[in-house]
Parts: structure tokens; C-alpha cells; sequence
């Protein structure tokens, strides 16, 4: 099978399909991968570092005003004859893109050249890529029922994220606790902003951290780009790092509090994480409510929206958590029945369909 992928602007994007590809590349060794992407972006750099050839353009995103619109049209131009090249030059018998504007040429390219291409939308709210290009894409691999009145339902495929098919399998890193002079065997709760971290959710930790129970452990991932200085000192029962073992953290935690990211969804109910959400309010279309509301609503997690956070619901929502085995447990229980395990191999499956047709 002969496959390529576009990806890329935010891990968001890129994680999924580097699971897919590796999930394949596992599953079919003769498969031969090639990933599309913008040369100017993170793919450039992490799609190479996970052992896959990369192809990338300059391009401009789809931006309002009118001199943004004539600089997008014009890299779109570009853009698509690279796109040409490429898929000539590699005769795919298959494309998925996941979105971002990145997808866009290749995608009408690859139908112009009648090459089948599959979607894949990681978040409840379909990102505006996805909600364009949803007609010419032969299928659309969604993550979650509401995409079904986002983009044409009888093309859409509820499969999931393909990056809970590689976390089920994650195990849990005590060494990386014990190396923080903590004991992974004593209960523990573990904050994860992602890499940038958040100033304004850091302060509200930063100040939570002083009404924190001391019965249990506190491990911050501040964030390695994050511009906050915490006050509260690492040490006793608090450590504060820059960043940790996301899947890890999140096999082995009595408790996590995240961000709704895509990634981050699909790995919490695939290991069952009990968590508590907390949006970012920064993103387009305001997709990660969505995602961590589909989540709360099924009592599978809580949500705690930024616009209602402060270090004492904060603080307070973590101790009631902490000791509350029972809710954690039913959290556990939900957030299973939520995961879409085997997403990467349904979409294989998928695709293997589409190219028989």
C-alpha cells in the first residue's frame, strides 16, 4: 500500500497521523508512507524525527481580509502545482489528510487525479479545512457523533482517533516519579498545560497549590515555553518540572488535570484517565469546550470551563476528587466506554476498502 498523509500545523494534527502511519507500518511493513506537509511549521521537524520521508510547501492559511485572501489564493496556486509533482512522482494509491489548510491541495489534487482520500477530524467542532473539503473526500473518519451535522453524515465514519490505538498500550514510567524524589506507589495528581504551558491557568495552580491536601503527591508539567515563574517551591509534596511522559503520566496518575486537546482526548479515554478539563478558550471555533464537554456530559470527566477557574473551585475539585475513590472509578468506567481503541486499524481497514473500490 502505497500511502500518503498530509498533516501538520499543531501536534493535534500530527500525532494522529503519525499513529496511524506507525500502526500501519507495524501492521503492513511493506507499506511505503510518505507525509505532506508546510515546510515552515513543526511537521518540517517532527514528521523526519519519527523516520518518515516528508514533503513540504510554503502556504499561507485561510485568513479574512483581503489582502490575506489574495496571499492565500496565490500560495494555494503554488501550493497545488507542488502538489501535482508530488503525487506523480509518487503515484499514492491512497491519501488522508487531517485537516488544517495544509490539506487542501493535496486533497484537490489527489481527487483530480482520481486517487480516493479519506478525512480525519479530531474534534466535536470540524475545523473550517475539513468542513471544505468534506465533499470531495470519498470518506470522513470523525471522533465523535456531532461531526454528522457538520459535514455530509453518509460519508462520515465514527471511528475515532487513531492515537488511542498506540496509548491503550502505554505503560506507566515509575522510574520518572521516584526520580523526582516522589514514591509512584503513594496517589499523585498531575497538571499538563502542554508544551506553552498557560499563565493564567499557572497562576491559578500556583496559588491551588497551598489548599492542596497533603494526603497525596502533586506533580506541575509547567511547560517548557511557559513564561509564568511559580512561586510555590518544588519540593515536600510538590514538584514542579518542565515537562513529563504525557502517556505515561497519564497511565500511571490517580488524577489528572489537562487541556482538551485532540491528543489528549483520545489518550485519556483510551487509559481510562480520570481527569479534570479545563478548555483552552485559544483555539478556533472554541473546539476544545466541545470535545471536553462530549466527555463531562457522559460523566466520563469534569470540566471546569477557564472563564469559571479560580485557585479555590480548583482547589476543591481536586481534594473532593482525590479522595473520592467511587467518582474516580466512574469517571474510569466512562471514559473507557468513550475510547475508540481501535481507530488506527478501522481506518486501515477503511482504507484498504477504498482503494479495492
Amino acid at each position: 500500500m502505497k500511502v500518503l498523509i498530509a498533516a501538520g500545523g499543531t501536534g493535534g494534527h500530527i500525532v494522529p497521523a503519525v499513529s496511524l502511519a506507525n500502526v500501519l507500518k507495524k501492521q503492513k511493513p511493506e507499506s511505503r508512507i510518505v507525509f505532506f506537509g508546510s515546510s515552515n511549521r513543526m511537521e518540517a521537524t517532527v514528521i523526519p524525527e519519527a523516520g518518515y520521508p516528508f514533503y513540504g510547501v510554503q502556504m499561507s492559511g485561510m485568513n479574512s481580509g483581503i489582502k490575506a485572501k489574495v496571499r492565500s489564493a496565490v500560495s494555494l496556486i503554488k501550493a497545488r502545482k507542488a502538489c501535482r509533482q508530488l503525487i506523480q512522482m509518487q503515484k499514492p494509491d491512497i491519501v488522508v489528510a487531517f485537516g488544517n489548510y495544509i490539506s487542501v491541495p493535496i486533497v484537490y489534487e489527489a481527487k483530480k487525479a482520481g486517487i480516493p482520500v479519506i478525512l480525519h477530524e479530531q474534534n466535536s467542532f470540524a475545523g473550517k479545512a475539513n468542513r471544505l473539503l468534506a465533499s470531495s473526500a470519498d470518506a470522513v473518519v470523525c471522533c465523535y457523533e456531532s461531526n454528522l451535522e457538520q459535514m455530509p453524515a453518509e460519508k462520515c465514519r465514527v471511528y475515532g482517533n487513531p492515537a488511542a490505538t498506540l496509548a491503550v498500550s502505554s505503560g506507566f514510567d515509575a522510574e520518572e516519579v521516584r526520580n523526582m524524589g516522589l514514591d509512584p506507589d503513594i496517589p499523585f495528581v498531575v497538571f499538563m498545560m502542554g508544551s506553552l504551558g498557560s499563565s493564567s491557568v499557572s497562576a491559578v495552580i500556583d496559588e491551588a497549590c497551598s489548599k492542596f491536601d497533603d494526603s497525596y503527591q502533586v506533580i506541575i508539567a509547567a511547560g517548557r515555553d511557559n513564561d509564568y515563574e511559580f512561586h510555590t517551591k518544588s519540593e515536600g509534596n510538590i514538584r514542579i518540572v518542565p515537562f513529563v511522559n504525557g502517556r505515561s503520566m497519564l497511565k500511571g496518575c490517580t488524577l489528572a488535570v489537562t487541556r482538551a486537546g485532540a491528543t489528549t482526548m483520545a489518550e485519556i479515554t483510551a487509559l481510562g484517565t480520570p481527569a479534570i478539563l479545563i478548555p483552552s478558550p485559544n483555539v478556533a471555533n472554541n473546539h476544545q469546550v466541545y470535545n471536553a464537554k462530549a466527555l463531562a456530559d457522559q460523566n466520563g470527566a469534569l470540566m471546569i470551563e477557564e472563564k469559571d477557574l479560580n485557585a479555590d473551585v480548583l482547589a476543591a475539585a481536586v481534594n473532593r476528587l482525590m479522595k473520592d475513590t467511587h467518582a474516580r472509578e466512574e469517571m474510569r468506567e466512562n471514559a473507557l466506554k468513550a475510547a475508540n481503541s481501535d481507530a488506527a486499524y478501522r481506518m486501515i481497514d477503511l482504507m484498504e476498502e477504498m482503494i479495492r473500490k
